[in-house]
């Protein structure tokens, strides 16, 4: 399916929306506009926003091509039906934006409820890890042993979890980490080290 992506308010190019039986492939299409920050494409659900992807340059224009799970379109509502839109935004729009003129931060797995049980924002303990993550290169889903982090990966390009290659493996278009509570506990155990030397 092809759908419209928004920059501002106005059309700026395209996505399409294929599902699979692993989740769905995505390829987007959009006009770089002038003086543009650093755009990511997101889907609005009518729940928490689903962050497509960060769109790279390419030719003049901005391009995404990657695989989005199920878990990931599971965790935002839109296992079964295509977002209701699509835009570009340094960060995801705000779920009443009458509320509010700003935008919401990134870290959309934070509620915005203040209880005991508001969920911390998803983290490894690795200093590199969780860069990328809170940068929005790579995407995390809670697992029962950890966390799986995956971004998309083609091998003519680089990807943005290159710096721990060596833990990862690739499957369809995604370079995929699954990082344990061991190496989470490893991680923070290796930076304790390294404050005292």
């Amino acid at each position: 399916m092809r759908a419209a992506v928004n920059y501002a308010g106005e059309p700026a190019g395209w996505l399409i929306w294929e599902p699979d039986a692993y989740g769905v492939q995505i390829e987007v299409d959009c006009a770089m506009p002038p003086d543009a920050p650093l755009l990511r494409c997101y889907g609005e659900t009518g729940g928490e926003p689903l962050l497509v992807g960060l769109p790279a340059p390419e030719n003049g224009r901005l391009r995404l091509r990657r695989h989005l799970s199920k878990e990931t379109l599971k965790a935002t509502g839109c296992m079964n039906d295509l977002p209701k839109a699509f835009y570009l935004a340094e960060h995801p729009h705000q779920k009443d934006a009458a509320a509010t003129e700003t935008e919401q931060p990134l870290q959309a797995d934070v509620p915005s409820q203040t209880s005991d049980n508001a969920k911390p924002p998803l983290q490894t303990g690795d200093a590199v890890l969780d860069a990328l993550l809170d940068g929005g290169e790579v995407q995390a889903e809670r697992r029962q042993e950890g966390l799986r982090l995956h971004c998309p990966f083609a091998s003519d390009r680089p990807f943005a979890l290159a710096p721990a290659f060596v833990l990862c493996r690739v499957e369809r278009d995604e370079a995929i980490l699954d990082w344990t509570k061991k190496d989470a506990a490893d991680a923070a155990a290796s930076n304790d080290n390294q404050a005292i030397t």
